[in-house]
Formats: C-alpha cells, sequence, structure tokens
C-alpha cells in the first residue's frame, strides 16, 4: 500500500543550467547567473539527527559527493559556487517546496528542484529512532483501540525490517519494494512472521517529525489497514531527511 498526499505545484522556470558530467556523478546545476546560494549545513539529518550517509539518502539540500546520496535514481546531485548539494526530480508527484524552482539540466531529461536563493534549515531536528518508533505505535494503537482492536506490540524483528523497508522506500522511490522482493515469493514462511506490509511518504518542507507522523497516519487508506486487518505484531521503519519523511510498517 503506497499513499501519496498531494504535493507543491511545479515552478516553471526558463533558466538552463550549464551542462554537467555523466548519469550518476555529481553536475553542474547552478551559474553564478543563477543566483542561488545553497546552505547545508543543516540539511540531511537521519532519524538520529546526525548525517549518515551510509544508511539513506540526505534528501534535498542534503550533502552529497554524488546523486547516489541524495535519493532515487531521478534525483541528482549538483555544485554551485565550490558547494554539493542534493536536487529533486520535480516532476515526481511532491513537486518543488516554497522557494525552491523547478530547473532544467543540460546533460538531463530530468528537471530538478533546486533553490531560488539558499538552502533551507530543517525546522527541526530528527528524532531518535525509538522515539519515533514509540510515537507510531502509540498513534496505531490509540485507532485500532477506537474501532475495539487489540493493540499490536512492537517485534525488534520486524522493526530491522521495516527499518530497511523505509530506507529501501527512500533510496529508490519504488512502494513495497523489499517486500515484494523478499517476502512475497515465500510467503506465509517469511522472515519474522512478516505476513503484510504498508509504505507511506509525505513531503512538506518544514514539517516537524511528530507533524510528518501525523499526517503519514491519517491518510484514509492507511487508517483503514490499520484499524481492521487482524495483525499481532507490527515493526516500524523511519528515515526523514530534507523535506520527506518516509515511513514503513511492517505487520505479522
Amino acid at each position: 500500500m503506497l499513499l501519496r498526499p498531494p504535493g507543491y505545484a511545479v515552478v516553471a522556470a526558463a533558466l538552463l543550467l550549464a551542462c554537467g558530467e555523466r548519469a550518476g556523478d555529481p553536475v553542474v546545476a547552478l551559474t553564478e547567473e543563477a543566483g542561488a546560494e545553497p546552505d547545508t549545513s543543516s540539511a540531511g539529518a537521519g532519524v538520529d539527527g546526525s548525517h549518515h550517509e551510509a544508511d539513506g539518502p540526505t534528501g534535498l539540500c542534503g550533502r552529497c559527493s554524488s546523486s547516489d546520496d541524495c535519493g532515487d535514481a531521478n534525483d541528482a546531485c549538483v555544485r554551485h559556487d565550490g558547494s554539493s548539494f542534493c536536487a529533486r526530480d520535480c516532476e515526481e508527484g511532491f513537486g518543488c517546496p516554497q522557494g525552491y524552482a523547478c530547473r532544467e539540466l543540460d546533460n538531463s531529461r530530468l528537471h530538478q528542484c533546486v533553490p531560488e536563493r539558499e538552502c533551507q534549515s530543517q525546522s527541526s531536528v530528527a528524532p531518535d529512532l525509538d522515539d519515533a518508533r514509540a510515537n507510531v505505535l502509540a498513534h496505531i494503537n490509540t485507532l485500532r483501540s477506537a474501532h475495539d482492536q487489540a493493540p499490536l506490540e512492537a517485534s525488534p524483528c520486524l522493526d530491522r525490517l521495516a527499518q530497511e523497508s523505509a530506507l529501501a522506500y527512500a533510496r529508490t522511490d519504488e512502494p513495497l519494494g523489499k517486500y515484494v522482493k523478499e517476502c512475497d515469493p515465500v510467503w506465509p514462511n517469511c522472515s519474522c512472521g512478516w505476513t503484510a506490509q504498508a509504505e507511506v511518504a509525505v513531503a512538506y518542507y518544514g514539517l516537524d517529525w511528530l507533524s510528518a507522523i501525523d499526517a503519514a497516519l491519517g491518510e484514509e487508506q492507511l487508517r483503514g489497514s490499520i484499524s481492521e486487518l487482524d495483525f499481532q505484531l507490527v515493526g516500524v521503519g523511519f528515515w526523514i531527511s530534507g523535506d520527506e519523511a518516509w515511513i514503513a510498517l511492517s505487520f505479522g
């Protein structure tokens, strides 16, 4: 299950950006005339408030050395005035947030969201992963209680699968990719008693992590699955960076 709330409208722009390098490498994205002054000092926070390139993507305006650091295959690492930072494909569902414009790259068919003036700072530090999981579980069980359903229990084994699923979704933009590849072929004999999966992505720049969780779990289709289906265990995966958050729920 994938829920994608409406995003920002794409901002039209006529400015062509300078030629870059081959796909996957950093690309020269902004000329001096563009006027952007990226500031990535607080961008790219992970779930514990620190920067871990090996764990997950850094997101819009996050630090990068190659496009692989930024998100899915359509998001580019760009360079401007000696700095490198992540742009985002503005032709996917979320579009560009306020203060960002959709620009064309000479060496790519993809248009990218880049800051009109400078990268915006995160509104709040991302949470410790245990805190995020506890918050999500509390939301879930409040909803289930309202529908006369037994509370779900946390599963460390499913937590691991859910976190791997959230990171896979963030890196590839492929919903349910880990579940489809690893659980579907052997269901119902999946690891950790894994029987079902739900994944949600939300994108609003400046949204703090509590509001991101509220927005994700407030989606009607996801609320129905949480409140009606007969599960006993749940694992929670959570990643937040740039202006996006990804939540994965692994049920057992």
